[in-house]
């Protein structure tokens, strides 16, 4: 399996959905299983986006692929860890002093899997791939046991439209010629990556 890191956003936190200060952008949360139904956008059927989190480390270890980055390689392991189906909210969102993040909310059975994941894996990372494009890959500081996370991203546009693909927004994003809208920016190195960490 091929991916590319097109789409890899820069610094990663992990936030509660009730942290003082974050406001969710207007009309920008939505219970990811309704939006991932198929949906019709000027005529044409728009599918949701693939969305899985895979464990990846910075070492080459036997049976992970390798995916390159700006600063070397990650590697991933080759079955995703969670899925769409353990998601059940994406949200862009703001903190008190203006730093734009992707908020995502885990569903109970999510929420559960996270927390073994990541409990098992402290010191590696959590990589995010929408449609086989790395999209962020966090380090793993602790069990992540609160069923949310967040990663920070360098706009509101790319919080946006990131968490639109998360939740399959993508009819309402298309643009005039049939093309889906998210442009988001450049990669930036994920080899130093902030650490998940609950606030």
């Amino acid at each position: 399996m091929q991916f590319t890191m097109r789409k890899l956003a820069p610094a990663v936190a992990v936030l509660t959905f009730a942290l003082a200060g974050c406001q969710t952008s207007p009309k920008q949360t939505a219970k990811t299983d309704e939006a991932a139904q198929s949906t019709q956008a000027q005529g044409q059927a728009v599918t949701a986006s693939s969305v899985e989190f895979y464990v990846a480390r910075t070492a080459s270890a036997p049976g992970l692929m390798e995916i390159k980055v700006p600063d070397g390689s990650l590697f991933l392991e080759r079955q995703p860890a969670l899925t769409r189906a353990d998601l059940s909210e994406a949200a862009a969102l703001v903190d008190r002093d203006g730093q734009n993040y992707v908020g995502l909310r885990f569903t109970e059975g999510g929420a559960r899997k996270l927390n073994d994941v990541s409990n098992q894996n402290v010191g590696n990372m959590l990589a995010l791939v929408i449609d086989r494009e790395l999209v962020a890959a966090p380090r793993i500081a602790e069990t992540l046991n609160r069923g949310v996370l967040a990663f920070g991203v360098p706009s509101a546009q790319a919080a946006s439209e990131i968490a639109a693909k998360i939740r399959g927004d993508q009819a309402s994003a298309a643009q005039p010629n049939g093309s889906s809208a998210p442009n988001v920016p450049n990669p930036a190195s994920p080899t130093a990556p902030a650490p998940l960490t609950p606030r």
